[in-house]
């Protein structure tokens, strides 16, 4: 994506003041939440990292806009990122290995139109909020 990467250190000198004795608490939750979800994708595995109640975090998804943008734009690196694995194993297949009497004899490459499919759906569906449909004896 084109947003300049704002590491979550930046983000905690610059969170909002809260109270003395929370704030720290707060902040370092806060930033073991969102490293997470920038390594996972998945806000209930990252609030449960992070020790922090998922009702919480969207509290203060509502409440912070710096703690919003910094949210989504993590959602979105790892997004990208999938996108451009699932591109990938679109492009040049993944790799299949054929044994046999316990020897692998042979190695090739499938490849899954329906993994492009999904992708294509997905991005589709994201920029203008339509679904595409599927079915299952459409081919290449």
């Amino acid at each position: 994506m084109d947003h300049p990467r704002q590491n979550v250190t930046e983000y905690l000198w610059t969170a909002p003041r809260v109270g003395e004795s929370r704030r720290r608490t707060n902040l370092r939750r806060r930033v073991t939440f969102l490293r997470e979800l920038e390594k996972t994708g998945s806000v209930s595995y990252s609030a449960a990292r992070a020790g922090i109640d998922r009702r919480t975090l969207y509290r203060w998804r509502d409440a912070d806009l710096r703690f919003r943008e910094r949210w989504d734009r993590a959602l979105q690196l790892r997004e990208d990122e999938l996108l451009d694995r699932g591109y990938s194993l679109a492009r040049t297949g993944v790799p299949r290995y054929v044994f046999r009497n316990g020897v692998m004899t042979a190695t090739y490459r499938r490849h899954d139109e329906r993994l492009i499919m999904f992708m294509l759906n997905h991005t589709r569906a994201r920029s203008s909020n339509r679904r595409v449909e599927v079915r299952g004896d459409d081919t290449f």
